[in-house]
């Protein structure tokens, strides 16, 4: 009966210890993931405060990939075709810059601050089209802004 007893005694013992050691860990894995949570927040706080901080008039080039310089030319070749300056051709002009800024986006791979540097200047391209698709008698004022803006990504990016 004593051994029976003892073995009980360890078999609670046991049970006791694994059940504390499972609390321990519980406590540790909600600690680490609320931990991490709170970092990835604190991460993207900082990107997001990055890509607003990101300026296009820096004294150096960004580098742009290969995909997106093509499809920027591809967007220059549009916006500068003088049959777009005619606002009969504005939702022709929309859809055919948004098409290609869709391309632009699923083809880049650029990494880091160029990457916020391309969100900036692409911000204002969209906010251009925007502006462009609204259909009011101010479309010389939009169409002039957006073929600016888009001539501008080689002032900023090589």
């Amino acid at each position: 009966m004593r051994v029976n007893n003892k073995r009980m005694m360890i078999n609670q013992y046991k049970k006791v210890k694994n059940e504390k050691l499972l609390l321990i860990l519980l406590v540790a894995f909600v600690s680490c993931t609320s931990r991490q949570g709170a970092e990835q927040q604190e991460n993207k706080t900082e990107n997001e405060n990055t890509v607003a901080t990101v300026s296009l008039s820096s004294v150096a080039k960004w580098k742009a990939d290969e995909a997106t310089r093509k499809n920027v030319a591809t967007m220059v070749q549009i916006i500068t075709d003088s049959a777009y300056a005619d606002a009969a051709k504005r939702n022709e002009l929309y859809t055919n810059l948004t098409a290609k800024i869709d391309t632009l986006v699923k083809e880049c791979s650029m990494k880091g601050a160029g990457h916020d540097a391309l969100h900036v200047w692409l911000e204002k391209v969209l906010s251009d089209l925007k502006e462009l698709k609204k259909g009011d008698n101010k479309y010389n004022e939009a169409y002039t802004a957006l073929k600016k803006d888009v001539e501008n990504f080689y002032q900023s990016f090589e």
